[in-house]
């Protein structure tokens, strides 16, 4: 779930980066600048749980850098943090959909003094909306307003406050709420369960659900912004079969030789064979997965007569190969062509560095059923570092990313990564969530990594763990 959560996330890096340039003033500079500016009416909520509407001013300038600056006094929440990062990725988000280039605009987002709090990102469903409609030149619908977290995939995430945002709404006379899908049936602190479509309907408004943005501006605009439909045969382009192809041939000739091919072991023989059916069909990296999964399965078998000793070395070779590849790809220059391969190795490294340390830890507190099963999976996916290195040695070309670009992308996405993982842990404590505990702590630990990461300069690096902790709040918050 979580690399498919981020995909998403990475393509729209991806064409973030393509588009962005660094902008640097050194001097006072006469220029001309366009700005166009709108009111949008935020729903608050004070510490009482007594909803409010507050209005923020969202304005676009053109030309820009890609900045986003927000005024207020005070900021409109504790969860300041979350609030401006928040705001940022709106910013990415309504640029994309209108298919503009991030860096044309500067936005500024000024609101007005408050106590009140809007609940950290929750009125930045709001703000996309507002922006996309700025350099859209649309205007919005005075009678609508909306409130839910904008998620970088465009999908819009839950928030608190929900009834007492309502009854605010509809006091102020508006008459078409909009609110997180799946939250219409809201539960509160005392564990009371509301229906809040029937809930608004009794206060003379319409609360309607919304799964994304996309649908938050049709309502705000009339202007319906479907999702292109595209074949996977039109996904299927040359470099991505050859790249693909070459996946699975390498995790072929990796069963052959390591006689996994020839497995009596059910479950190595199992993805075998599913692996072979599906390359048959041109489903390559399909085919590479399952088999990957069969080398994984198959070094198990392979290590499991290992005595404790031989464990040990197995855990020492390993470190030291991941070394080396952790040291090969930090020599390669990153840019708009390759980005989304190197991030992808990192993100392979991080995973295997992950099991390695599990085992080393299984090892010291001599459990030896989990040190196979860490150590197989980490020599399977260590072996493929190689592969993924070939792929990355054949990409040529795109605009060289500079390092000081790079720390500037890695820090707004670590900052929104610390910032909605906070947000996940508040949301999940307040409605009661003490199961999802367990796999924040893991999230957190992540985003920790990421931090440290960051200071010591290894940004690819950071950036993928901030993207994997992104996906991963993602997942928990739908």
């Amino acid at each position: 779930m979580r690399r498919w959560a981020g995909i998403i996330v990475i393509l729209t890096l991806f064409l973030t980066v393509a588009l962005l340039t660094a902008a640097l003033a050194t001097e006072w500079q006469q220029v001309i600048v366009y700005t166009r500016s709108i009111t949008i009416h935020a729903l608050a909520v004070s510490s009482s749980d007594t909803g409010a509407v507050i209005n923020i001013t969202v304005t676009a300038m053109t030309p820009g850098s890609g900045y986003v600056y927000v005024a207020s006094s005070p900021l409109p929440t504790a969860e300041s943090g979350t609030f401006i990062s928040s705001s940022q990725i709106a910013a990415l988000v309504a640029t994309y959909l209108a298919n503009q280039p991030f860096n044309k605009y500067n936005f500024l987002i000024n609101v007005e003094p408050t106590t009140l709090e809007i609940g950290g990102p929750s009125a930045s469903g709001y703000m996309t909306v507002a922006m996309w409609a700025l350099i859209t030149n649309h205007t919005l619908n005075p009678d609508v307003v909306m409130t839910g977290m904008i998620l970088p995939d465009g999908s819009i995430g839950p928030v608190g406050g929900l009834p007492a945002k309502i009854k605010a709404a509809a006091q102020e006379g508006y008459e078409v709420v909009l609110i997180p899908y799946g939250q219409q049936g809201y539960q509160t602190s005392t564990g009371q369960v509301i229906n809040l479509v029937s809930y608004g309907r009794s206060l003379g408004v319409d609360v309607i659900p919304i799964i994304s943005v996309r649908q938050a501006i049709y309502y705000f605009t009339g202007i319906n912004l479907t999702i292109p439909s595209i074949s996977s045969e039109e996904l299927k382009n040359t470099a991505y079969v050859n790249i693909t192809k070459f996946l699975w041939m390498r995790i072929y000739d990796r069963l052959i030789k390591s006689g996994a091919m020839n497995s009596t072991d059910p479950n190595v023989s199992k993805y075998v064979k599913q692996a072979i059916n599906y390359a048959n069909q041109g489903m390559y990296y399909t085919a590479a997965s399952l088999g990957f999964q069969g080398l994984i399965n198959y070094y198990q078998d392979e290590v499991q007569n290992y005595t404790t000793s031989q464990l040990y070395g197995l855990l020492n070779q390993l470190n030291n190969e991941l070394n080396y590849y952790s040291n090969a790809v930090s020599h390669y220059n990153v840019t708009t062509a390759n980005i989304d391969i190197i991030i992808g190795i990192y993100d392979r490294i991080e995973d295997a560095q992950q099991s390695l340390t599990a085992a080393s830890q299984d090892l010291t507190t001599n459990d030896i059923a989990d040190a196979i099963s860490n150590l197989a999976y980490a020599k399977a996916r260590i072996e493929t570092l190689g592969d993924w290195l070939a792929v990355l040695n054949a990409i040529s070309g795109g605009a060289p990313i500079s390092t000081n670009y790079l720390e500037e992308l890695t820090s707004m996405y670590l900052v929104y990564a610390q910032s909605i993982t906070e947000y996940t842990i508040s949301l999940s404590n307040a409605i009661g969530l003490p199961n999802a505990m367990q796999e924040m702590n893991s999230i957190t630990q992540e985003v920790q990594n990421a931090q440290n990461n960051y200071q010591n300069g290894l940004y690819p690096l950071a950036l993928a763990q901030s993207l994997d902790a992104i996906s991963s709040n993602d997942a928990m918050l739908h």
